[in-house]
């Protein structure tokens, strides 16, 4: 990585989106002016929120880190069964 690199990190990104629709870019200036911030500042803010979640790949990546969600408990099938024995047993079935 060269200089270029470094000096966008400590002084910040400008980027630069060629081919963007009218109507895109007409909704982003409304929805700027709603939020009573310059574009700019409303694409900061965007962009920010939009990296600040898990892509969807991520979030499943570390749904299946956690391993199955019952790990040698009850199963939901046992819970159900548990429940519907336990309702017969107060109605006198």
């Amino acid at each position: 990585m060269g200089d270029g690199y470094q000096n966008d990190i400590l002084l910040g990104m400008d980027v630069l989106i060629r081919d963007l629709p009218d109507e895109v870019h007409a909704e982003l200036v409304r929805r700027a002016a709603a939020s009573d911030m310059s574009l700019r500042a409303y694409l900061r803010e965007v962009l920010s929120d939009h990296v600040a979640v898990p892509s969807m790949g991520e979030w499943l990546q570390r749904v299946r880190d956690l391993g199955p969600a019952h790990a040698g408990g009850p199963t939901g099938p046992d819970l159900v069964a548990d429940a519907r024995a336990e309702d017969d047993e107060l109605v006198g079935r």
